[in-house]
């Protein structure tokens, strides 16, 4: 291997020293071959935004607990079954056998706060009144977060994410996650019954009609599988604000999980986590909440 292309290599290493306001072009160089069909498809897939604007320290996050730690540690898993059969509907069968009452369709529209703690919770024709043992965690987004919490430091922008979904098994032999460079398809997941595309950072294609969005898709599809089919039934699902925008600023906003209300804890992958907005980030936030609510309930 030559020398320049192992040094190429070891650039990603700069990204685990990086400062907290640094974005990943100031710390490593965005150009090249390596750059393009590896770092920025990884990079822009954990961060939700274009590398070059984007935190190194929280690239050096992903960096240091995925690829710094070997190949066991980068083993992609696909929810087979989506996300709900992955992990919601597991969690409600747990805080089912709990005893946990579950109730859905309520929007949560203030919260009665006093001196250092919640009183009560105000879902406009129901309050519910909270004894002085009650905690509240509040799992919410970060723009809502930032509407019932007065004074709540939070990030501002958010980034987009496309999915397109196609009705139609994958030809044999197709794994089960490809990843794309040099098209709009990012990554496709194939599953028994469907192929999915994922697109991160898309909020260019925000005002695309979901039709052209779809046919594009699909040629693509067509074009990396060998597949001679007319367009299958589809959908495209667009998430405006899927993600916070992983930039420097917008990382330095992210609220610790403790709050002035001794009863009331943030969980989210908009907190500060350490991590990306990631399904990882997530689990952190809420592991984290859990441990602070039971520590406060045992002292």
């Amino acid at each position: 291997m030559p020398a320049t292309r192992a040094l190429d290599y070891l650039t990603l290493a700069r990204l685990l020293t990086a400062r907290h306001d640094q974005t990943i072009a100031e710390v490593m160089d965005c150009t090249g071959p390596l750059y393009e069909r590896l770092w920025r498809p990884v990079l822009l897939a954990a961060l939700n935004a274009d590398p070059r604007e984007a935190s190194a320290r929280l690239a050096g996050a992903v960096v240091r607990e995925s690829l710094a730690r070997g190949g066991a540690a980068c083993r992609p898993l696909v929810a087979a079954d989506g996300l709900g059969a992955a992990f919601v509907d597991p969690a409600l069968a747990y805080l089912h056998r709990r005893g946990a009452v579950v109730r859905f369709g309520r929007q949560l529209q203030g919260l009665d706060l006093a001196e250092d703690r919640v009183r009560a919770l105000d879902f406009g024709e129901d309050v519910v009144e909270l004894t002085r043992d009650d905690v509240v965690i509040l799992a919410v987004p970060a723009w809502v977060g930032a509407a019932l919490v007065p004074e709540l430091t939070a990030p501002k922008r958010f980034r987009a994410i496309l999915n397109a979904h196609f009705a139609i098994s994958p030809p044999p032999g197709l794994p089960p996650m490809l990843g794309v460079v040099n098209a709009m398809t990012e990554w496709l997941f194939s599953f028994p019954d469907r192929m999915s595309v994922t697109v991160s950072a898309a909020d260019r294609f925000s005002e695309t009609p979901r039709e052209q969005l779809a046919r594009a898709t699909w040629s693509e599809i067509a074009a990396l599988t060998g597949i001679d089919a007319a367009m299958p039934r589809w959908q495209i699902i667009k998430e405006r604000r899927a993600t916070f925008a992983a930039l420097p600023e917008e990382d330095a906003r992210r609220p610790d999980a403790r709050t002035r209300w001794r009863n009331l804890v943030l969980a989210g992958d908009w907190t500060a986590t350490g991590l990306p907005a990631t399904i990882e980030g997530a689990i952190r936030s809420g592991n984290r909440a859990a441990d602070m609510v039971s520590t406060a309930q045992s002292c």
